[in-house]
């Protein structure tokens, strides 16, 4: 195993685009994360597929990963949400504690793997929004914008927007539905 100080070199060289650092690091995890995904899902395509698809998107937003520490455990964190988000997509509800349970000794309770799971689940979680927002209507968008960007009170969005502040509060109300609705169809609700 590389110690501490090559991988955050490595994961730097691999943030500049270097396909070689890439390969180093698909080439040290890919069997290991195979093999934890099997245990997890029994379709090999399946899991050929989910590693295939995380690899590729570790590879687009390398710029935007942060691993905190050691390389694997981050990785095995991406791994385990796409063992969610396959369990979410095909209507399957894993137990939690299924998946804690057959976690390696060695991970339970590291920072990494906890930052690399709040790390994927922020980003999962700024897309969805961003997209829920921008499916607002427009007047929605406006409310959403004053209230939660500029901070504004309901008052002022009723004055600003020749509303009544019941109205706003409706909407905001539709605003919260709306987002919750979002969240719901992502991997951090399942119980």
């Amino acid at each position: 195993m590389k110690n501490q100080v090559d991988e955050q070199l490595l994961w730097e060289a691999f943030k500049q685009g270097d396909r070689q650092a890439f390969e180093s690091i698909y080439h040290e995890y890919v069997h290991r994360l195979y093999v934890e995904i099997s245990k997890r899902i029994s379709d090999q395509q399946v899991v050929e597929d989910l590693l295939q698809e995380m690899f590729l998107t570790l590879w687009e937003r390398r710029t935007i990963y942060q691993p905190k520490g050691d390389i694997y455990p981050y990785l095995f964190g991406m791994a385990i949400n796409r063992v969610l988000n396959y369990y979410r997509t095909n209507k399957r509800k894993p137990m939690m504690l299924q998946l804690w349970e057959n976690m390696p000794e060695d991970l339970i309770g590291l920072d990494e793997l906890s930052s690399a799971f709040k790390q994927a689940h922020t980003l999962e979680l700024e897309l969805l929004l961003d997209k829920a927002i921008a499916d607002l209507p427009t007047r929605m968008k406006q409310v959403y914008k004053l209230r939660y960007e500029e901070k504004k009170s309901v008052a002022e969005i009723a004055s600003l927007l020749s509303s009544s502040p019941h109205t706003v509060h409706n909407q905001l109300k539709e605003i919260r539905k709306r987002f919750v609705k979002t969240l719901r169809e992502t991997s951090y609700f399942f119980l």
